[in-house]
C-alpha cells in the first residue's frame, strides 16, 4: 500500500477545515517535518487560534490558498466536490487524500515497530455502543483505552474511568486522544476508537455497525455510507473488517474491492423465525436474552434488566462478532452482557425520586430513536412526558424541525405533556407545547410536571440530541 507521507517528495502539504480536527493534523504534519497550511474553509476558528496555529509554524488561510506549491492536499470527506481548492488540486494534478487516511498514515509513522492492537468503529447507529460493549469485554482481559462520542475512558476489568471529555469523533481528534493516553504512563493493551464517516485504516480491525438511515453529505452530491465504505480501503491486507451484512450492498455497487480476505459478516432478527442469511454470524433476541449462530455452533446469551435491550441489538452483534474473532473467551463476553445495563443516555430506563426515567438523550439521537422511546413507554402502560429536540450547537448533525414537526402531528395524542428544547423548536411551541432552552430545563420542567401528575403511572422520556 503506498503511503503519502513517507515519500520523501512530499514535502509543502495543505490541511482543508480546521473545524473538524484539521487543527490536530496540521500540527502533528508539522512536528514530523512537513511545511503545513491550514485553510480555515468554514472560518471558524478564533483569531487567537488563527495566532496560536501561526506561532506553531503554520501558515494559516481562509477558504482557500495558492497551490503552487503544494505536494499534497487533505481534505475532509464532507466537503463539497466542487470546493475551489479541490477544483484547483484537479488541475494540477495535486493528490488529494481524506483526513481519515491522512491521520491512519500519521499513526502509522508515529507507532512503526510498536504498533498496539486497535479497533476502529464507524457506522449510522450504535457506534458507541459497540465500541463500549468491546472496551468492557477486552478489558477484561487487557487494559483498554476508548475514545467514543461519550468521551476518553480508561477501561480495567470491566469498570471505566473518565479521563478526558471534549473532543469530537472526527479522525483528527484520534490524535490527541492518542497523546492524552500514552501520558497517562499504563501499559495499554488495546485502543477502540470510534469515528465519524469511516475509518483511518490504523490498526488491525475495522467496523461497521450499519449503513442504515444513510444521508448526504458533501453538499448532497454523495452519501455518507459510500464514504464509510470507501474508507475501508485504508486497511491493509492483513487487517480484519467486521462489517453488517448490509453493507456488502454498497461495496458491490461502489464495485470496491477490499484489499483484505479477512472479512467477516453479522446480521439481526427479532427473533428465530426471520433466520435467513448467509452471514458469519447471525443474533436472534428473546424474551430474555438472545443467541448468536455461526458455523462453530449456537451460544445463547442471558440479559439484564433495567433498558431497552433491542435498542441494542445492532451493538450487541457487532460487538461479539468482534470479540469472538479477536478470541475474547465466551465466558468473558457472556459475563460482560449479563453485566450490561445500557448506556447513559441510550434507552436506559431509571427511577429518579420515585419518578420513571427513560433516557435517550444522546449526540446519535434521531427521529426514530424518539419514536421508539415513545412507542417502549406506552407498551409499559404508562403516561408520557416527552422532553424532545436539540442542543445545536453541540453536534454537528441536529435534529431537523420538519421531523419533529411530523411526529407532533402523528403522536401528540400519545403524550400527556411535551417539552420541546432547542430554539429552532420554538415556533412548534404552540398551544398546550412547553417550551426549555435547554436539555436541563427541559428535563426540570419534565419532573416537576411529573411529581404533579401520578409519578408511578407516569415515565418522563429525555429525547435531546446533544453530546453527554
Amino acid at each position: 500500500m503506498y503511503y503519502y507521507l513517507t515519500d520523501p517528495e512530499i514535502k509543502n502539504i495543505a490541511v482543508l477545515d480546521m473545524t473538524h480536527g484539521g487543527i490536530h493534523i496540521a500540527r502533528k504534519l508539522k512536528e514530523q517535518g512537513f511545511n503545513v497550511t491550514g485553510v480555515d474553509i468554514y472560518r471558524t476558528l478564533s483569531s487567537e487560534q488563527f495566532s496560536a496555529l501561526e506561532m506553531d509554524g503554520i501558515w494559516m488561510s481562509e477558504n482557500h490558498c495558492s497551490i503552487g506549491e503544494l505536494d499534497l492536499m487533505i481534505s475532509p470527506v464532507h466537503l463539497y466536490s466542487d470546493h475551489i481548492m479541490l477544483q484547483h488540486a484537479k488541475e494540477k494534478h495535486v493528490p488529494v487524500i481524506s483526513h481519515h487516511k491522512a491521520v491512519g498514515e500519521i499513526l502509522a509513522i508515529k507507532d512503526a515497530g510498536d504498533q498496539p492492537f486497535t479497533i476502529e468503529v464507524t457506522g449510522t447507529k450504535a457506534k458507541t455502543s459497540t465500541a463500549s460493549l468491546l472496551a468492557d469485554m477486552i478489558s477484561r482481559e487487557r487494559t483498554v483505552v476508548l475514545h467514543t462520542s461519550r468521551g476518553l475512558e480508561l477501561w480495567e476489568n470491566g469498570v471505566c474511568e473518565m479521563i478526558h471529555k471534549g473532543l469530537s469523533i472526527a479522525p483528527g481528534s484520534i490524535l490527541d486522544a492518542k497523546d492524552i493516553a500514552v501520558s497517562l504512563g499504563r501499559n495499554i493493551g488495546v485502543y477502540i476508537f470510534e469515528i465519524s464517516l469511516g475509518v483511518t485504516g490504523y490498526g488491525d480491525v475495522g467496523i461497521i455497525t450499519t449503513l442504515d438511515m444513510d444521508y448526504m453529505i458533501a453538499g448532497k452530491t454523495s452519501l455518507a455510507s459510500e464514504a464509510k465504505v470507501r474508507s475501508l480501503l485504508n486497511y491493509s491486507s492483513n487487517a480484519h473488517i467486521i462489517l453488517n451484512e448490509s453493507c456488502r450492498k454498497t461495496v458491490e455497487q461502489l464495485d470496491i474491492t477490499l484489499g483484505t480476505e479477512n472479512i467477516t459478516t453479522f446480521c439481526t432478527a427479532d427473533n428465530e423465525e426471520n433466520i435467513s442469511s448467509d452471514a458469519d454470524y447471525f443474533l436472534s433476541m428473546h424474551r430474555d436474552g438472545f443467541s448468536i449462530t455461526s458455523v462453530k455452533g449456537c451460544v445463547k446469551l442471558c440479559l439484564a434488566d433495567g433498558y431497552d435491550a433491542k435498542s441494542y441489538i445492532t451493538a450487541f452483534a457487532a460487538a461479539c462478532a468482534t470479540a469472538f474473532e479477536i478470541g475474547i473467551p465466551l465466558e468473558t463476553i457472556n459475563n460482560t452482557i449479563q453485566q450490561f445495563r445500557g448506556l447513559q443516555g441510550r434507552m436506559q430506563e431509571m427511577v429518579e425520586g420515585g419518578i420513571n426515567v427513560l433516557d435517550n438523550s444522546n449526540s446519535g439521537m434521531d427521529i426514530f430513536s424518539a419514536e421508539k422511546a415513545l412507542d417502549l413507554s406506552l407498551r409499559r402502560k404508562r403516561n408520557v412526558i416527552m422532553v424532545l429536540g436539540e442542543e445545536a450547537a453541540q453536534v454537528c448533525e441536529g435534529l431537523p424541525p420538519e421531523d419533529v414537526a411530523d411526529l407532533i402531528g402523528r403522536r401528540l395524542v400519545d403524550m400527556d405533556e411535551l417539552i420541546l428544547v432547542g430554539e429552532r423548536m420554538k415556533p412548534l411551541a404552540i398551544g398546550n407545547i412547553h417550551y426549555a432552552e435547554s436539555s436541563a430545563a427541559g428535563r426540570m420542567r419534565a419532573m416537576k410536571l411529573a411529581r404533579i401528575k401520578r409519578s408511578d403511572e407516569t415515565t418522563v422520556i429525555l429525547c435531546v440530541k446533544c453530546f453527554r
